[in-house]
């Protein structure tokens, strides 16, 4: 589909109510109705909380128009590009759910407070444009997060609950660049089930709207993954998004940078080189070059790995990591990802788990629910799982999900914390979403033509 061109602030409004129109006219479900009026009900919570209750919620009925403003591009292109379902609609939706739970995580999350009263002093300081204070934590890790919560509250101006707005908006873009990302790079995606996964996906949208490290890395994870489709899809800027996407999370989970540099990697490796005449070209000399580069940067991430693991040995620092998590409440006994059979019940436990009979307390019992249904559709799309083979030549997208998750569980497998691990996981999930949305091989899907398609979303 062409590209929708500029718009000025006056024609926003226009495509999104028409999106809207034709969606009811052809049947479709009417996600920005939907949207709207779950907008409409989130203000007017939010001002009862503020006005009624005197809880500092105020800079919501200010941030929330600015975001949805900001935002309005993104919706505009997406209800310009997309004709086969109300995707513009389901977006605004996604932001109304994370703008909903932002309450519910102002209450209950605990590292955020910590982030809080931080960048309230890093903030004192960038304002006086002093950028050497101290985070008083290790960089990369916390104190990565402290400075990143120092720069937020220089733009809120210091506001607890306006910084959880912003971090879950930042959250919602990286959902954004996946899916154009995984519709870029795959053409035949199932793209309206791929929306409503990484949109919708009630944990994503949990964990992802408070002041902390997830919601950073699903935006720099996010930024990394639509360069590496850009890569995949010769198309200029791929190696600088990917680069800007690793370097950005570096500075607060290393290892969750490495797992994405690894797998393009791989899938870069086993990319078709489209070379008919099967002769050395300029192309072809770019790639080894650019995985040469590739190589030379993942030193500097499993450097910055051990350092924020605390050990001098990647394999000391898995095992730190495991008996630092074998604590709580919700502490289980994980098997060893490193081990032939303990992988395969690794990446099922990353997955899956906690299942209904080992979960405690409200949301774990959530989560498991959510696993199940995953458990569900897995089994129902096992025709698409089995095309991930044939499809690792001709889409390296997909061989770059797939090897986001197998990498991803063997590293975060050592977790021994239900509640940990249902936190961390949202930023591997999008990545098995792809591979849940695929539909079956059929021998047209490896033609070199598929190439020179642009999906229609």
């Amino acid at each position: 589909m062409p590209e929708a061109g500029s718009l000025g602030t006056p024609r926003v409004a226009s495509p999104l109510s028409t999106s809207g129109r034709i969606a009811a006219a052809r049947g479709q479900f009417p996600w920005t109705v939907i949207g709207v009026m779950a907008m409409a009900f989130t203000m007017a919570f939010y001002a009862w909380k503020w006005l009624v209750d005197g809880e500092p919620f105020g800079a919501a009925l200010i941030l929330i128009p600015l975001i949805i403003l900001f935002t309005a591009p993104a919706l505009v292109r997406a209800a310009r590009n997309e004709h086969s379902f109300d995707l513009a609609g389901l977006m605004l939706v996604a932001l109304a759910v994370r703008f909903a739970f932002a309450c519910y995580r102002y209450f209950h999350a605990y590292d955020a407070v910590v982030y809080h009263i931080h960048g309230i002093r890093l903030a004192s300081s960038y304002r006086a444009l002093d950028f050497g204070a101290d985070p008083q934590a290790q960089i990369p890790g916390t104190g990565g997060m402290r400075v990143i919560a120092g720069i937020i509250h220089v733009l809120v101006n210091d506001d607890y609950f306006a910084s959880y707005l912003v971090m879950g908006w930042l959250a919602f873009w990286g959902c954004w660049f996946l899916y154009k990302a995984a519709v870029l790079a795959v053409p035949d995606l199932r793209r309206y089930r791929y929306a409503r996964l990484i949109f919708l996906w009630p944990s994503l949208a949990y964990w992802l709207t408070s002041l902390g490290k997830d919601s950073w890395m699903m935006f720099t994870i996010g930024i990394a993954s639509l360069g590496a489709a850009r890569v995949f899809r010769r198309e200029t800027g791929g190696y600088t998004l990917l680069l800007i996407g690793l370097f950005l999370g570096s500075f607060v989970r290393p290892h969750l940078c490495l797992v994405a540099l690894l797998a393009f990697a791989v899938a870069l490796t086993f990319g078709r080189i489209h070379n008919s005449q099967q002769r050395l070209t300029p192309g072809s000399v770019a790639k080894v070059a650019a995985l040469v580069i590739l190589l030379a940067f993942a030193t500097v991430l499993v450097a910055r790995t051990e350092k924020f693991l605390g050990t001098g040995d990647f394999s000391a620092s898995l095992e730190s990591a495991q008996e630092n998590s074998e604590q709580g409440g919700s502490a289980f006994h994980a098997p060893d990802p490193l081990s032939p059979f303990g992988y395969p019940q690794a990446l099922v436990t990353v997955l899956f788990r906690p299942l209904p009979f080992e979960a405690s307390g409200l949301e774990q019992l959530l989560t498991a629910a959510e696993g199940i249904f995953l458990i569900v559709l897995s089994i129902a799309s096992y025709k698409g799982l089995a095309s991930i083979l044939r499809r690792i030549r001709t889409q390296p997208y997909v061989t770059y999900s797939a090897m986001y998750v197998l990498l991803w569980a063997a590293i975060f497998g050592i977790i021994s914390n239900f509640g940990i691990l249902e936190r961390q996981r949202s930023t591997m999930l999008p990545f098995y979403f792809v591979l849940l949305c695929l539909p079956a091989f059929s021998r047209a899907d490896s033609s070199p033509r598929e190439w020179g398609m642009r999906s229609s979303a």
